[in-house]
């Protein structure tokens, strides 16, 4: 689980601190703001988190993030504001839960140089599962000879598709958690299963192919097939860039209810958006909830010093968000222009 992350003078960020829970962590904000940048580099880190204090960690570190941030160098990573600056450095350090009898979490201290990794502090404890980034688009209606072709071409991806894949490769268990893919497989009418490497969508009509079924159903799939081949189970942390994207507002709501059931499972879950319905139904789904589900909404405003990151356990607490100031200010509007008509 990832528990802390604090970061000086990278992309967007002169300076921020994130404290997560263990259940539903939501970051929102503006375009541009950085919200993908942060789920990018805490799943770039956990990523290689198992190998650190190895022989050959940091270049697996460095080659980590510049494929999945597409740089030609660690210093395109520096704050906007002080690339100019040659001896500038970025300051990170991480906290996550791992897997030892003496200790519940370790902390990786780093600094990111021009093209260089300084390590102040490193972990010697691995994490108890590996991370899922979910990016975007959805991979499934990618994955038929993805990985073969990222391998031997430059494609234009970045890594999380290729990771993606490659989770998606594993074979099915025999006795996946059967309850949570029934949940899933009841919404898009059927199971999606791999025949001579293309997915199709199994229904009691018949089968179709991934291309014919709608891009929201696919991405659904997709979480319920790496629940059924054991790449998203018990203690895994799921980032998911914009899960909302090419979803209509009955899926959206259908999306939210099955994260907060992972976290049921112990699923980390860490998302960005800027879809307001989402947010709203996620703090809606929360604060109905029976149980206590463990909730942190990130939200990152632009100021002239750059951008701040406010925190609060519920929507409400959040001082600024923008798609809720420009909800209100649409609908400000609406009134204004229906009252001047009567």
């Amino acid at each position: 689980m990832l528990k802390k992350l604090t970061i000086e003078n990278f992309t967007n960020f002169d300076k921020a601190e994130f404290n997560f829970v263990p259940g539903i962590n939501i970051i929102i904000g503006e375009n541009s703001s950085g919200k993908s940048h942060v789920l990018k580099l805490a799943y770039s880190v956990a990523s290689v988190w198992n190998q650190c204090g190895k022989e050959g960690w940091k270049s697996s570190l460095k080659n980590k993030l510049y494929k999945v941030f597409r740089v030609s160098k660690l210093g395109d990573l520096h704050s906007l504001h002080k690339k100019a600056c040659q001896d500038s450095q970025t300051h990170m350090v991480f906290e996550f839960s791992v897997t030892h009898k003496n200790r519940e979490s370790e902390t990786l201290d780093i600094s990111l140089g021009i093209d260089s990794i300084n390590v102040k502090q490193h972990p010697t404890a691995p994490l108890i599962k590996s991370p899922i980034f979910f990016p975007a688009k959805e991979v499934l209606s990618l994955f038929p000879n993805f990985i073969t072709l990222y391998e031997k071409y430059h494609l234009s991806f970045d890594e999380t598709y290729y990771d993606l894949c490659k989770a998606i490769d594993n074979p099915l268990l025999k006795e996946p958690n059967q309850n949570l893919i029934n949940s899933i497989e009841e919404i898009i009418g059927g199971k999606f299963v791999l025949k001579d490497n293309n997915f199709y969508l199994q229904t009691d009509q018949g089968d179709i192919n991934i291309f014919m079924v709608a891009e929201g159903w696919r991405k659904l799939g997709m979480l319920s097939y790496l629940i059924a081949n054991d790449s998203l189970k018990e203690d895994s942390i799921l980032f998911w860039d914009e899960p909302e994207t090419n979803l209509n507002p009955q899926l959206i709501k259908q999306l939210a209810a099955i994260l907060l059931e992972l976290t049921k499972y112990n699923v980390q879950v860490v998302i960005a958006t800027h879809n307001l319905f989402l947010m709203k139904y996620f703090d809606y789904l929360i604060n109905n909830s029976q149980i206590k589900i463990p909730t942190a909404f990130f939200n990152l405003v632009r100021t002239e010093q750059g951008i701040n990151v406010e925190h609060g356990d519920r929507l409400s607490q959040l001082n600024t968000v923008v798609a809720l100031n420009e909800e209100l200010e649409l609908y400000d509007k609406e009134q204004e222009a229906l009252y001047s008509s009567l």
